[in-house]
């Protein structure tokens, strides 16, 4: 990306996820501990808000705790309500993991829904660059949404670029969001098939392989909110 486009283009939130995966056997004492800490939290007056979603494919039995930051700064920010229910933590919720790892990844607002996520389904698919070629990733994915906006197609879900990651971690994840599974059951035209539709096959020939040339690999999860451990909002 251009220094110019870098600097033109608007600074998203931050999105803070914790992935765990809960000891075999252990998901009923997992629930149990995070209920806990929640009505502690509350019982404090905690101002955090977060979702706490399960994966539904996979390997293992995964949760993932998603929460948003304005900026960096909020990391130094204090939270009295969380020390004072740490040891629920350790002693409830902890035992029962097996796994975890934290990462956190930057919204791209120009090229993702305006409106705030909302529903209990999500669709997550994850994008691990080529070295030689990924650069032409959001490219592509920009010069696609800019036809499709053209007929009259606004983005359906929302992107974001991560910032930290360890060797085998996607550079971009992209959310759909849905009201719930049967809402996946209703059919949409193909986004290549709007592209070809309104730029032509040639076009939609070009862009499909800068796209594919510009992945290493990419991988989808379905996640559902799991709402009694969640606090979406104050």
């Amino acid at each position: 990306m251009s220094s110019l486009t870098a600097q033109t283009e608007q600074l998203g939130p931050l999105l803070s996820v914790s992935e765990f995966t809960v000891k075999p056997g252990h998901e009923m004492q997992f629930r149990e501990g995070v209920k806990a800490w929640k009505a502690c939290y509350l019982e404090n007056n905690g101002d955090w808000t977060w979702r706490l979603w399960q994966r539904q494919q996979g390997p293992g039995n995964v949760f993932t705790l998603a929460s948003n930051m304005v900026n960096w700064a909020e990391m130094d920010k204090a939270d009295e309500a969380g020390k004072n229910c740490q040891d629920l933590v350790r002693t409830l919720i902890n035992p029962h993991i097996e796994s975890g790892s934290n990462h956190i990844s930057r919204f791209q607002p120009e090229s993702s829904i305006t409106a705030p996520l909302s529903g209990d389904i999500i669709r997550v698919a994850f994008y691990k660059l080529n070295p030689q070629n990924g650069h032409k990733m959001m490219e592509t994915v920009k010069e696609v949404l800019a036809i499709r906006k053209s007929a009259n197609i606004e983005p359906l879900g929302y992107w974001y670029q991560w910032l930290t990651s360890d060797p085998e971690s996607p550079n971009y994840h992209h959310v759909m969001p849905y009201t719930d599974y049967a809402a996946m059951d209703i059919q949409q035209e193909g986004v290549w098939d709007t592209v070809e539709k309104n730029a032509g096959k040639e076009k939609r020939d070009e862009l499909q392989a800068a796209f594919r040339s510009s992945l290493e690999n990419s991988w989808i999860y379905i996640y559902k909110l799991d709402k009694d451990l969640s606090r979406p909002t104050k």
